[in-house]
């Protein structure tokens, strides 16, 4: 009587072959994470910005004064004086109905330091307003904000993505 089975090198193939099907696929998915919160990051940055424009229609300004470290620049969600008269940015404008809730990087940091920073930023110069994110997908370098405000962000916090608010 002939027993019906497989044979261990028929297991082996089958068990290497869905491993690397597995390994393809963690792959895979770590890259469509990163593009995806980075596409949240561009739309939050695009959002912000017609938030602002709207808000300097209304207030004169955009976002600076009485907002962040009081002349509107720095990180979105900070409140600087700690309870004071100011607010953070974020705050102004969901307090003026600008926007109707708190705009975070996917990371949910609100300040943080180093090459792989992820938190929203914010400055305005004699140049105009700059709102400021680091892209995981895109590479770092040492002149993404050179053409900004501040062009050291790219080293200091490692911003390497900026909007330009109209």
């Amino acid at each position: 009587m002939k027993k019906h089975g497989f044979t261990i090198v028929e297991l082996l193939i089958v068990i290497v072959v869905i491993a690397i099907l597995a390994a393809i696929t963690t792959v895979s998915y770590s890259g469509i994470q990163s593009r995806a919160r980075d596409a949240v990051r561009k739309n939050d940055l695009v959002q912000l910005g017609k938030a602002m424009s709207i808000y300097s229609m209304d207030k004169g300004d955009l976002v600076d004064a009485g907002c962040g470290s009081g002349t509107g620049y720095g990180w979105l969600s900070i409140d600087y004086d700690g309870g004071g008269p100011l607010k953070s940015i974020n705050d102004c404008l969901i307090t003026g109905g600008y926007l109707q809730r708190a705009l975070k990087d996917p990371a949910g940091l609100e300040s943080c330091s180093g090459l792989t920073c992820y938190a929203y930023m914010k400055a305005t110069c004699a140049g105009g307003t700059y709102l400021y994110a680091h892209l995981e997908t895109v590479a770092q370098t040492s002149t993404d904000t050179d053409a900004t405000c501040y062009p050291t962000w790219d080293t200091t916090y490692g911003v390497n993505y900026a909007l330009k608010v109209n």
